[in-house]
């Protein structure tokens, strides 16, 4: 569950509410959304139509406060599909950012698995951490590991507040960590490693040393294709198998009465994204004989 409802007009203008909100209004009117169920069709107080349902991820991530750029759903989407990120698994993801990915990472993993995040910035890491109370994903007042807890601001603690309302039902799978990794990686046994940041080649070495040597893969994403030739490079020094690096351009289809044709507007280019799969260790014995 998440502590957030969406309202769309009969336009279709999404409007992103907190749960404790009982009226909305806009240029079609007011309505009451006291004791409404989701999925209701509610009618303003002049006629015009408007629609109360439980919004998804996709429309809180784009509503989100956010301190710096989040990945887009493409990107998002290349990088669990591409990784084979699955239900139990175990996933070390750095930098947190404003928590897009991180969010996305833990509805992938479930309950059964969980995401642990490096931020270096603690005031960043305090604004995921908002972020991923609304949709549940730690817990309340969860403590960020590396920051000494300051006194939370009023809005900080309504948002609290509100989201203790669903945490029984919630993932509760991330955990928040202030550090720099590529100076080490504190997990071992990993299944997947996801980096976004601007020099990913500086934690091929620990990572190596820290994924699942029968499952490990990592991810690497970088606007500038300079930096994934370093990363590639690195993951090659290091051994890595069944590297990849692709780009994924989107493009939306118009469909009128008149025909279809490609929108006059795209997402074009966001980033590189590299995937690879960490090489098995010989055995000791193994490397004896062949010497």
């Amino acid at each position: 569950m998440k502590t957030k409802k969406l309202i769309i007009d009969e336009r279709e203008k999404k409007y992103l509410l907190k749960n404790k909100v009982n009226e909305f209004g806009n240029d079609l009117g007011v309505i009451n959304i006291s004791d409404k169920p989701l999925g209701t069709a509610i009618k303003s107080h002049n006629g015009h139509e408007f629609y109360l349902v439980e919004p998804t991820t996709y429309d809180i991530i784009k509503k989100m406060k956010r301190s710096v750029t989040t990945l887009l759903p493409k990107d998002i989407g290349m990088i669990i599909a591409y990784c084979g990120i699955e239900d139990g698994e175990t996933v070390v993801e750095a930098g947190t950012g404003s928590a897009a990915l991180t969010i996305y990472l833990a509805n992938a993993v479930g309950k059964n698995g969980k995401v642990i995040t490096y931020e270096k910035r603690a005031d960043a890491a305090k604004i995921a951490r908002t972020n991923l109370e609304i949709v549940g994903a730690v817990k309340e007042n969860q403590k960020i590991i590396g920051i000494d807890e300051e006194e939370q601001t009023e809005s900080e603690k309504e948002e609290i507040i509100e989201t203790n309302e669903i945490k029984e039902s919630g993932l509760c799978n991330v955990i928040q960590k202030i550090g720099d990794i590529t100076e080490g990686i504190e997990e071992t046994n990993i299944d997947v490693l996801v980096l976004d940041m601007p020099d990913p080649w500086n934690v091929v070495e620990h990572a190596k040393k820290a994924l699942n040597p029968s499952k490990g893969r990592i991810a690497m994403y970088v606007p500038y294709i300079e930096q994934a030739k370093k990363g590639v490079e690195a993951l090659k020094e290091r051994g890595f198998l069944d590297i990849l690096t692709v780009e994924c351009i989107v493009r939306n289809m118009d469909i009128s009465e008149k025909g279809v044709r490609p929108s006059t507007r795209m997402v074009g280019h966001t980033g590189y994204i590299t995937v690879a799969r960490v090489r098995p260790q010989q055995e000791p014995e193994q490397e004896q004989e062949q010497l």
